[in-house]
């Protein structure tokens, strides 16, 4: 199966919470089918006093958490699908007001499970959110692996749940739990029984804590539900509540979330494996009750796991790759085949060297299940997370005139289709109102899909022709343009805090846009792409050969694409900070104002010394600044800094993109290396890799 742009958008996607008019027939028949395997019938001798169990997963993105957008309604994709999965939630971890309310007796079998993203508060684990936990959570995925395996014992608890009523695991001891195991890929080659010719890591007996912790667990559950296990006819001791068939699991996350649900997906796979060895069974089991892996619905997958690959083919950029720990590209992060479909959305002009994606792809291939999905937009216009009018972009303020709707309503539609119970017709009207989409958003991204030509194939064709389209957007937007930034509804509509970013951004553009001239010139580059060698080795020149090629010849950007651009698609790199002294939030740039006014006003008092006098602590920019917020109390408009530097990123650059390992850079035209070595590769190249870089 081919890597694919998303297809022309339906006007029923403004519709998704009308099943008549979202649906065809045929899928609403679908759904009929499906609904007895929900809701056995009743009446039906062998039948009415069956049940299945149902359980979602829902981990979100870094900085994404569901209390905390409530004030900026920016809550993650990942966040809305929760709200349309019914059932049993885990208390605590959300407020009361977010429960399921329709006829909630009618799902005492669904469990819904929703994990904070990293970098934000999650005290069933022990962060906080604040500080040291904020930074390095952000910094380095810091909280990734407790939030794993405090999943993996909910879903162990879900079936405590179903039969006692109460969690086998409180939550005092899924806290000690969750940070005691080790999630790494040798810790889960140790999880079955029988573990003769597996490969093992430098230290075995440590690598065994993990699988002797769940054991631990999972001998608990055995005892307390066995009563409710089929006897040698076919009936348990106990069928109150019900005779229990299947479980079906099903799991979501977005960007460092959806880097977790790949690897809880293993996890909890390997774990239901080990179950059924336990009970003597084959298969997956959880609780000694079948288990089968339905959706996994990614947004955007992006690991960053210990130290990322922010400084490009540096010294320590050659090092780093994001893969650390429990977040390996090679196992813990490929899509196992016992999950029946994963669809993954990947951002088509996310720029960010901090944030590479991992395809789900594996040596240039998709996997039979998976599917894989460019959306428009950058990273957080996949996932969401983006206030309504931030940058500029859109004016209503819940947010229906934005671009993740696109990809919130397709995730929804297609994990339906997958058998997942989502319900988004009986949820409230505040959860539908999340779903809700003007018109002109789905005008406007059909009328730029028009413009696209490579629709499916390899994902570095696709990612090549978006890439091109995002930089011709950015040239026609350059500050010394006619039509520069600053000229656009949208920079005209941003707040001071936001056009500070954008134009400062579109300054270090220019920069980079006279020194990639100058390099031009000076190397005399004729137009004509360089073959690069396989190797990880993304510098900045190479990838300024494979724009050099196009530079000269490509055509400007038409009007509906620097509209689709202007009005939707946010500027990811404007706003991303490196510099700890560089806010990223308006809140901390007023911190840093105000110190600011201090300090001068301190300056402005001290007596000087006419034979030696002292300089201010701050620079004229600074000074500026200060003298202008001392007057308003607000941002005024000032120069920012802090970004990922031109000079190792900036916007001529290609996304970097991971697909199964870690190790090589594939870019050149020849056949796809092999699959225990590579995947990485240049998405300003075509191979027959599929991958991009």
């Amino acid at each position: 199966m081919s890597t694919r742009l998303i297809e022309q958008i339906s006007p029923s996607f403004r519709s998704a919470a009308d099943n008549d008019q979202f649906f065809t027939f045929r899928e609403r028949e679908q759904f009929k089918e499906r609904l007895e395997i929900e809701h056995p019938p009743l009446g039906i001798p062998g039948q009415s006093c069956t049940t299945n169990l149902f359980f979602g997963f829902f981990f979100d993105g870094t900085k994404n958490n569901y209390v905390q957008a409530e004030t900026g309604k920016n809550h993650s994709n990942v966040a809305r699908l929760y709200d349309c999965f019914p059932g049993l939630s885990v208390k605590g971890v959300l407020p009361d007001s977010t429960e399921w309310t329709y006829n909630p007796d009618r799902y005492t079998h669904f469990f819904r499970t929703y994990i904070p993203g990293v970098a934000s508060p999650f005290k069933e684990v022990g962060d906080s959110g604040e500080g040291v936990t904020l930074t390095m959570g952000a910094s380095t995925g810091r909280g990734g692996q407790a939030r794993i395996a405090w999943g993996l014992l909910q879903a162990i608890n879900n079936v405590h749940r179903y039969f006692m009523k109460r969690p086998l695991v409180d939550s005092t001891e899924a806290h000690t739990l969750a940070n005691r195991m080790d999630l790494s890929k040798w810790h889960r080659r140790q999880m079955p029984l029988d573990r003769r010719g597996a490969a093992h890591g430098p230290n075995e007996a440590q690598n065994e804590m993990t699988q002797q912790l769940l054991m631990g667990v999972l001998k608990r559950l055995h005892k307390a539900v066995a009563q409710h296990w089929p006897g040698a006819d076919g009936k348990p001791a106990k069928c109150d509540p019900a005779i229990v068939k299947t479980i079906y699991v099903s799991t979501f996350g977005f960007s460092r979330g959806a880097t977790q649900a790949r690897a809880f997906a293993n996890w909890l796979i390997s774990l239901c494996k080990l179950d059924a060895q336990m009970c003597g069974k084959s298969g997956m089991t959880l609780g000694g009750f079948p288990v089968e892996f339905d959706f996994l619905g990614i947004y955007d997958t992006v690991a960053s796991v210990g130290a990322g690959n922010s400084f490009g083919n540096t010294f320590w950029g050659r090092i780093f790759d994001g893969h650390g720990a429990w977040a390996d590209a090679e196992e813990n992060l490929r899509i196992p085949p016992e999950i029946k479909r994963c669809v993954h959305l990947a951002a088509a002009h996310e720029i960010r060297r901090s944030f590479p994606l991992d395809s789900v792809s594996v040596n240039g291939m998709l996997p039979p299940n998976c599917e894989e999905v460019v959306v428009p937009g950058v990273h957080s216009d996949v996932g969401c997370g983006y206030s309504p009018t931030e940058q500029g972009r859109g004016v209503d303020p819940d947010g229906a005139d934005m671009l993740p709707r696109i990809p919130l309503i397709y995730m929804y539609r297609e994990a339906r289709l997958s058998g997942v119970p989502l319900k988004l017709e009986l949820a409230g009207a505040a959860v539908q109102k999340r779903f809700a989409i003007t018109p002109q958003v789905i005008e406007s991204i059909n009328a730029y899909l028009a413009l696209c030509k490579h629709t499916t194939g390899t994902l570095t064709e696709i990612m090549r022709e978006q890439t091109k389209l995002r930089i011709q957007y950015h040239r026609g937007r350059r500050v010394s343009g006619k039509t520069s930034i600053d000229t656009s509804a949208s920079f005209g509509r941003a707040t001071n805090f936001d056009k500070n970013d954008l134009h400062s951004a579109y300054v270090e553009l220019e920069e980079e846009i006279q020194a990639f001239e100058t390099w031009r010139k000076t190397r005399k580059v004729d137009g004509v792409p360089v073959s690069q060698h396989p190797g990880f080795d993304n510098e900045k020149e190479n990838e300024w050969h494979e724009i050099a090629g196009w530079w000269d010849t490509e055509p400007p950007l038409p009007e509906a694409g620097l509209r689709f651009f202007d009005e939707y698609v946010h500027d990811s790199r404007a706003w991303f900070k490196l510099s700890l002294s560089d806010p990223d939030s308006e809140e901390g740039t007023l911190e840093m104002l105000e110190k600011w006014a201090v300090k001068q006003e301190r300056f402005e008092k001290t007596p000087q010394d006419p034979d030696a006098p002292t300089s201010s602590p701050l620079n004229d920019e600074q000074i500026a600044a200060a003298a202008a917020y001392r007057k308003t109390k607000a941002i005024p408009r000032m120069r920012t800094e802090g970004r990922e530097s031109w000079k190792i990123a900036g916007y001529l650059r290609y996304r970097k993109v991971y697909a199964g390992a870690d190790r090589h850079l594939i870019s050149n035209r020849g056949p796809a290396a092999n699959e225990d070595n590579v995947q990485v590769a240049s998405a300003g190249r075509t191979n027959s890799g599929g991958a991009a870089g």
